[in-house]
Parts: C-alpha cells; sequence; structure tokens
C-alpha cells in the first residue's frame, strides 16, 4: 500500500481485475477491499438494453436533447458522487478520491455526465474500465430523470464501444427494477476473466 493506505495503481487495478472494489471506512488504516457474493449487472446486447430504455422512456422523454460525455468534468462528477444523499453514509472518502483521480490520470477511471442544453450538468455515473468490462462504482443526479436516463444511454455506450460486462456492484431494489440481475461470485467472476481476456 502506499500513502495514507492507500495501494498503488497497479495494486488497484489487480485488485479489481479479481473482483473487489473498495469502500472506505475511515476507521481503517488501510483501504478496505469487499467482494460481494452476489455481482449486480446490467446484461449489454440489443434486447436488455432496449427493455431498459422502455424502463425509463419517461426519463429519456424528459431528458431529450440532453448531451452524454465521458470525462468532460471528472473532478465535478467524482464531488457529486461522494457526496450522499441526506441520511446516507458517504463512501467516497478524500483518500479514495486520491486513488480514483490517480485511475483516471492512468486511463482506468472515467466518468459518464449527462448535460443539459445550456451547459448543467445534470448527471454522473464514475467507473473503471478494465479490458471490455465497465465496472460502475457510483452515481448521481442533479436533475430530475437524468440519473434513469444516464444509464441507459451508457449502457449503450458500452455496447456500442465492444464492452461485453456492465457490473454495478451491490444490487439495489431499484436497480433491479430497471433490469439488473444478479450473479453468484464464481459466475461473476468468470464473467470479468472472460471480459478481460484472461
Amino acid at each position: 500500500m502506499t500513502g495514507a493506505g492507500l495501494p498503488s495503481v497497479e495494486q488497484a487495478v489487480a485488485l479489481y481485475a479479481r473482483g473487489w472494489f473498495p469502500m472506505d471506512d475511515t476507521g481503517s488504516d488501510e483501504l478496505p477491499w469487499y467482494a460481494a457474493e452476489q455481482r449486480a449487472i446490467f446484461d449489454l446486447d440489443p434486447a436488455a438494453r432496449e427493455g431498459l430504455a422502455r424502463k425509463v422512456r419517461r426519463s429519456l422523454r424528459a431528458c431529450d436533447g440532453f448531451a452524454l460525455r465521458v470525462d468532460g468534468a471528472y473532478d465535478r462528477v467524482l464531488d457529486l458522487c461522494a457526496t450522499p444523499p441526506p441520511g446516507e453514509r458517504a463512501w467516497i472518502s478524500e483518500r479514495l478520491k486520491v486513488l480514483y483521480r490517480r485511475l483516471h490520470g492512468a486511463g482506468f477511471s472515467h466518468t459518464f455526465e449527462l448535460w443539459t442544453p445550456g451547459g448543467e450538468l445534470a448527471a454522473g455515473i464514475l467507473g473503471i474500465v478494465l479490458g471490455r468490462a465497465a465496472l460502475l462504482e457510483s452515481m448521481r443526479r442533479v436533475e430530475p430523470h437524468a440519473g434513469n436516463a444516464l444509464l441507459s444511454r451508457t449502457v449503450d455506450r458500452l455496447a456500442e464501444a465492444g464492452m461485453t460486462l456492465c457490473d454495478v456492484q451491490i444490487a439495489t431494489d431499484h436497480t433491479l427494477r430497471l433490469g439488473a440481475r444478479e450473479l453468484p461470485r464464481r459466475e461473476f467472476d468468470a464473467r470479468l476473466r472472460a471480459a478481460l481476456g484472461r
């Protein structure tokens, strides 16, 4: 580990490649990493993407004309994702932000952003991209409907870019309603290895 309990970029990439992800606990000297027994994914085949678009069609209509960008405002999205909704605990700590910025500088961490026609950030997703695997870490919205619209458009962008795995870590009621499905850890690990060409 290097610097305030943080792994190096190489160590962090190796952990992600083995199916682990960080969630910080400021009471720990070193950054904690976890591997969930059930991992949530969005399938990237056309039928699954069409199903997601149907479920969020109201949001897509509400955000018609919004622009999708990648890494247009990385630090702003990172700060947004690090600010939890009222009553929720922040898991992206200051030291974890340092690691994400290092991963971004090395080309592994990216943000997917939805911008209003007036040039305002409406929603952002923070993720890690390794090989053909997109590991989406966090999403926050500013504008109503923008989160759902951004998710659908990001999934489409990932598929168009040749990604074969879209991970959203731990399922929530909301992601399950939108069509996410859970994989046992062994199956997820196999899918991840295939996406990494291993």
